[in-house]
């Protein structure tokens, strides 16, 4: 049996979060789609809006991916609610970097 989750304006991930350090510029906004949700997820230094794809609510916690297009970085998120106003995040990604040949 699999469980129905209702989601509405009342669900406690609604909102807007931002890293509680202060020092991350993203912004993300979760609002209730029918009886999914919507994720917006927006850098706030240079307004740059990442993509955000396969969106699931499993076992109360919510996961998604994200791509920002300036610097190729894919992102996987986890927000589960630890308290009211306040999610556990995790994350993990991937980067771009150049490398050169060593010298011997």
């Amino acid at each position: 049996m699999s469980d129905v989750v209702h989601i509405n304006s009342n669900n406690p991930l609604v909102g807007e979060w931002v890293s509680s350090d202060g020092f991350l510029d993203v912004i993300v906004t979760i609002s209730p789609s029918g009886n999914k949700f919507s994720i917006n997820v927006v850098d706030a230094s240079d307004d740059e809006v990442a993509e955000v794809f396969e969106v699931t609510y499993v076992n109360k916690q919510l996961k998604f991916n994200v791509h920002w297009s300036s610097n190729g970085r894919h992102i996987k998120y986890t927000f589960f609610l630890v308290e009211k106003d306040v999610v556990s995040v995790s994350y993990t990604y991937s980067g771009q970097e150049t490398w050169k040949r060593r010298e011997i």
